[in-house]
């Protein structure tokens, strides 16, 4: 089952992850750009192996992911200067998680992205034009 899970995984197809852009790569995990962003610059840190979600990673594994994407939220607390940030996983469906492997979000929070009563979304439902994404690529190469 595991085999076949990693087969069907998108995360675990680097090639395809190369193609989407990598702008963080080392041993043990890539950060890409979320394909359907919630914010500018919203991050995927993602492990090199299959693990479906926090919980069934080896611990060397979950500070490596951590230890990247506390270096993603530098470059781009850095680059694009949010007023905040959410680092976060998600585990399970119910804990809003739809692709099974495991992976760290990098949210850059906005000002002007706040609701009224101070809350903020977390659903994604937008693809950035082409020209933004080949842009921030650039921007938070690390």
């Amino acid at each position: 089952m595991a085999a076949r899970a990693r087969a069907q995984c998108v995360f675990c197809d680097l090639d395809t992850m190369r193609k989407h852009g990598i702008f963080y790569e080392d041993e043990h995990c890539i950060a890409i750009l979320d394909k359907f962003p919630i914010s500018r610059g919203h991050s995927l840190v993602i492990p090199k192996g299959h693990f479906e979600n926090m919980l069934e990673a080896p611990d060397e594994v979950v500070k490596s992911v951590y230890t990247a994407a506390n270096k993603v939220a530098k470059k781009i607390m850095g680059e694009l200067h949010p007023g905040g940030m959410n680092v976060t996983t998600n585990i399970g469906s119910l804990g809003g998680q739809y692709i099974m492997h495991f992976h760290v979000h990098v949210i850059p929070r906005y000002e002007y992205a706040h609701r009224s009563d101070g809350t903020f979304e977390f659903n994604h439902h937008n693809q950035i034009p082409a020209a933004m994404r080949a842009e921030l690529l650039r921007i938070l190469k690390l």
